[in-house]
């Protein structure tokens, strides 16, 4: 009887303890109602998995210090500086806004036959920038990148791809240049108004990620989001050219020749189409933020799933 019992009792401490039984597999009951030991930890996320994608609907247990921090702000700086400086080469060329050479300004002339035989050759601009341009363009995508990521991106939405951040670069750079072609051909203000607007709402409809349907109907926090990501661009497409506006008054580093907007009062000023520029841009900003988000979370094509992408590491860990 003492040979029967000991074991048994053993097992009966070990079970207390909070540990496996080994002697289970040999027959005997499990004791039933065991509570858990209570240095048994809740599982943790890192704080990368934690804080990216928090975006319209997640991050909520970060601190804002520890999000911002997340954020791919470097490579979105450098976007601006280069890809951002390339783009306004196209309405600098066509003479949007001119630079002020006495301020940083760069421009590129070249000489082509005169419209009457005998004339002088007739120069012309080829290219315009300015030194400030790569700083001022590194800001802008930082600041505006990183709200939509802070403010407007879903937690469980899809992996973007390189190929969507390259081909609403092209629908970008082919909205401008229409801009450029209609401002060299004088087009009436209220027209090019009308024009852009319509190709601007186009647009940010045809490529904003949280307007896919999933199902019969887009869900709340999918509608939230466009919501989110519609209202940063009307912000961003009113304010960027009042900012401009208040460079140009102190700094002078640009004008715009033919304004007929006056945020001041007075000139200087911006042609009143302007900010449907402002707003065409966010399709391709919005995706190439998310893209170098993505890659700083480890997230990449291989997480695609039926073309939904995998959920965003915060997202995984709080449905775990």
């Amino acid at each position: 009887r003492a040979m029967v019992t000991l074991p048994t009792l053993r097992a009966s401490r070990r079970e207390t303890a909070g540990l496996p039984s080994r002697d289970r597999d040999r027959g005997r009951l499990p004791s039933l109602g065991r509570r858990p030991s209570h240095r048994e930890a809740p599982p943790r996320c890192s704080t990368r998995a934690c804080s990216s994608g928090g975006g319209a609907d997640g991050g909520k247990g970060v601190g804002l210090a520890t999000r911002i921090r997340e954020l791919p702000l470097a490579p979105l700086a450098a976007f601006g500086a280069t890809v951002g400086t390339a783009l306004d080469l196209i309405h600098g060329r066509a003479g949007v806004l001119e630079y002020n050479t006495d301020a940083g300004g760069l421009v590129w002339t070249a000489l082509r036959d005169a419209p009457q035989i005998g004339d002088q050759p007739v120069s012309f601009v080829v290219a315009q920038t300015s030194v400030w341009v790569p700083v001022l363009l590194a800001a802008f995508y930082a600041v505006d990148g990183g709200l939509y990521l802070l403010l407007c991106r879903r937690r469980d939405e899809a992996v973007t791809k390189p190929s969507e951040v390259l081909v609403r670069l092209g629908v970008l750079g082919m909205l401008l240049q229409t801009s450029a072609i209609l401002y060299e051909n004088y087009v009436p203000y209220a027209k090019i108004r009308a024009v852009l607007g319509a190709l601007a709402l186009l647009n940010f409809v045809s490529f904003e990620k949280s307007l896919k349907r999933e199902g019969s109907r887009v869900g709340r926090t999918a509608a939230a989001a466009a919501i989110k990501s519609l209202g940063l661009s009307v912000f961003a497409g009113i304010a960027a050219p009042v900012i401009e506006t208040l460079l140009i008054d102190r700094l002078h580093l640009w004008s715009y020749p033919r304004p007929d907007a006056f945020p001041l009062g007075s000139p200087p000023g911006f042609p009143s189409w302007v900010p449907f520029c402002y707003f065409f841009y966010h399709p391709f900003l919005f995706a190439l933020a998310a893209w170098l988000q993505d890659l700083k979370d480890g997230r990449g094509d291989d997480d695609d799933n039926g073309g939904g992408g995998k959920r965003a590491p915060e997202a995984i860990s709080a449905g775990s």
